[in-house]
């Protein structure tokens, strides 16, 4: 045999946990909250946290963020700005708030061969999150669980990640994208992980973990960086525009107060509580202000629209970008290739948007030109007649 596989995948796009209803979903499967045939709740073992996984999080969020989180509300001289509970603030955000990653060592053919030795994979497991809690601290798990219920042993990680040192915001925060990087995956999930799980399988199983090849599990863990690249640069996207959204909000609020203001010293002057040129100073000084705002406000919403069309393209190349790597399971295949293929699907079904948007305009400027007669025919079809016509002169030039 040349050796058992070894896999360590990141929750991606559908499987991403970007709510509180998705990380319940996650918490009902990886800790059988529901009646099944398929799955046995008395073959799953809990290795790190509690039968509450939501909980688990919470307690993460509260361990990690809260320091932070009070200095930044302590600078807040506003109260409207401040966050009230982190977790329910990103929870809103459709961000990922938790990642899961799913390790398996062995697939189901080694398994049906060696049934025997599942006994030994409680520990491996365990082993292999200690592991992984010292390469990546900044990962910080929250639940672990193994299911000995299915076809191949498997783990189940559920963990926050933490990204520090910013300088907007919070200085601490949840960010999938400072966290797993391409190092990250290719390095700690692809290389560090695996030969220690190596390591504990030649050891315990007497099995070596075959190598990492520059066929499937090479490609596959391309692909699953590019996947990830498609969700960080929509987070990135999307992150700009929520803080583009803020500022507007701001200045809109700025705005108001300065009319309001405009209106106040268009009082007092009528009352005679001001001269005259003092009053004309300061309205002309806070109309110009105004103006500025306005044609601020217009700039940063044009800004806005664009980041929004820019992360909504995103998120739809993310989409097939996953298709393309569920179909590259087991095929291998050309990297430049899968790229161009996510580029023609992604233009292919543009196209087809717009011809269908083409032809739904045409269908309203048909019903349009029926509503008009002339000479006792509607003008579609005297429109349809003349296209007729045209079609039938340059079908006699070519005869000729």
């Amino acid at each position: 045999m040349e050796g058992i596989s070894f896999t360590a995948h990141v929750s991606n796009k559908k499987s991403a946990i970007t709510s509180k209803s998705k990380l319940a979903g996650v918490a009902r499967h990886n800790l059988r909250k529901y009646k099944s045939e398929e799955y046995s709740a008395d073959n799953i073992f809990l290795i790190h946290g509690t039968d509450n996984l939501v909980q688990d999080v919470k307690t993460v969020y509260h361990q990690e963020f809260d320091d932070a989180l009070k200095v930044y509300n302590k600078n807040q001289s506003r109260a409207d700005r401040k966050i009230e509970n982190y977790f329910e603030h990103v929870a809103n955000k459709e961000q990922d708030m938790a990642v899961e990653i799913i390790i398996q060592v062995g697939d189901r053919a080694y398994w049906q061969e060696h049934c025997e030795n599942k006994v030994f994979m409680r520990r491996i497991y365990r082993m292999l999150l200690e592991e992984l809690q010292y390469q990546l601290p900044q990962f910080v798990v929250a639940n672990a669980v193994v299911h000995m219920d299915e076809d191949s042993p498997h783990m189940h990680v559920v963990g926050v990640p933490v990204g520090i040192g910013y300088k907007k915001g919070m200085s601490k925060q949840v960010s999938k994208r400072k966290v797993f990087t391409k190092e990250v995956l290719s390095i700690v999930l692809q290389d560090k992980l695996r030969a220690f799980a190596n390591q504990k399988a030649e050891i315990v199983l007497g099995e070596q973990i075959r190598e990492k090849s520059k066929g499937r599990n090479h490609d596959l863990a391309v692909m699953e960086y590019k996947v990830l690249k498609e969700e960080i640069r929509y987070d990135e996207l999307k992150e700009q525009a929520d803080e583009k959204q803020q500022e507007n909000e701001l200045l809109e609020r700025e705005k108001t107060q300065l009319e309001q203001e405009y209106d106040t010293l268009s009082m007092r002057v009528a009352v005679k509580q001001m001269d005259y040129e003092e009053a004309d100073e300061r309205l002309k000084e806070a109309n110009e202000r105004a103006d500025r705002i306005e044609a601020y406000i217009k700039t940063q919403s044009d800004t806005l629209v664009d980041l929004e069309e820019k992360a909504t393209k995103l998120e739809r190349k993310a989409e097939i970008a996953e298709m393309v790597y569920e179909m590259a399971r087991g095929s291998g295949g050309n990297e430049d290739l899968r790229d161009k293929l996510i580029d023609v699907m992604y233009e292919n079904e543009q196209l087809k948007t717009e011809n269908s948007k083409l032809r739904e305009t045409l269908n309203k400027a048909y019903d349009f030109m029926k509503q008009f007669v002339v000479d006792g025919r509607n003008l579609l079809e005297k429109f349809l007649e003349s296209i007729g016509q045209v079609v039938e002169k340059v079908r006699s030039g070519l005869k000729r």
